[in-house]
């Protein structure tokens, strides 16, 4: 297994044997799988074995016992030019998804840095209107009646925030898909999205099916949907000093992060909050002419 190639598994389609896969992985010197994903499918397996042991269809449960090396952690980097044209050139081909749910998701994780979890959640009446601005509200989901799944918190106390929406984005025709989604009465913003995983979460299908879209464009490991959120934040911490009066403190509430001062003058609570002044950071984030969301959803 620990010659697999990292792609192992992302096609269902793919009906070749474990050795071919390994001769191809050679062969074009693909990256191999990681310890981390084989630890996963090991404990799959023993649980399956167990199933076997209970009913004397084994005799030992071979998949328990092993030790695996996880100190290697993949290290992700922001996208650069180049991957980003490669992305904007590239046909989104999914069956299940379609492109304006794909163009609008990318176009949030690149323009306002949001967690890939945090996009699918949105529901229609998280966006809001503050002083004008529209803004996506992350908050505390209370689930609905019989629907335990829809539970759900933001991954930090900061994490609770108000996003405004992008003069970018709202240039790609955001706005209209919103109104759209709101026509159709939907209750999520991307409604196609389904939970699913053992974890139940809106983001497994859309994260399996943008990971085989960027593997099949050569795109480098460690340069995944997270890495858009580095890219905002690189590009947001790395303005001139005195561009566009910008301070730290915002760029921090923007992206759901602590910070650095931690005290009570520096909580950040919706009824407080200067949006106009996070407005300011989330037009702040600017591409080079070719990254234009707009042909991502045609």
């Amino acid at each position: 297994m620990e010659k697999m190639p990292e792609n192992y598994g992302k096609s269902r389609n793919d009906t070749r044997t474990v050795f071919e896969l390994v001769e191809h992985g050679k062969k074009n010197n693909l990256g191999k799988i990681s310890e981390k994903t084989i630890k996963n499918h090991f404990a799959r397996l023993s649980s399956i074995w167990n199933y076997y042991l209970l009913r004397d269809l084994t005799n030992r449960n071979i998949f328990i016992g092993w030790k695996f090396d996880q100190k290697y952690k993949v290290r992700r980097i922001s996208w650069n030019d180049e991957q980003l044209q490669t992305l904007m050139s590239s046909d989104w081909n999914s069956p299940t998804i379609s492109k304006k749910t794909f163009g609008y998701i990318v176009g949030l994780g690149s323009y306002a840095g949001m967690r890939l979890e945090e996009i699918c959640r949105i529901r229609l009446q998280d966006i809001i209107e503050i002083r004008g601005i529209p803004c996506i509200f992350i908050r505390d989901h209370v689930a609905r009646k019989n629907r335990p799944w829809e539970a759900w918190t933001p991954k930090t106390e900061a994490g609770e925030r108000v996003v405004p929406i992008g003069q970018s984005l709202i240039n790609s025709g955001f706005l209209r898909f919103i109104e759209q989604q709101k026509n159709k009465k939907q209750y999520y913003l991307f409604s196609e999205l389904r939970f699913s995983g053992k974890d139940k979460k809106r983001s497994d299908g859309f994260q399996q099916s943008f990971s085989r879209f960027k593997l099949r464009k050569k795109i480098p490991k460690g340069v995944d949907f997270h890495s858009f959120r580095h890219n905002v934040s690189t590009k947001l911490r790395n303005l001139p000093d005195g561009m566009n009066g910008l301070r730290e403190s915002w760029i921090d509430d923007f992206l759901g992060h602590e910070g650095q001062n931690k005290s009570v003058g520096n909580v950040v609570y919706l009824d407080m909050i200067d949006v106009e002044n996070l407005k300011k950071v989330s037009d702040s984030v600017v591409y080079g002419d070719f990254w234009n969301i707009k042909g991502l959803v045609k």
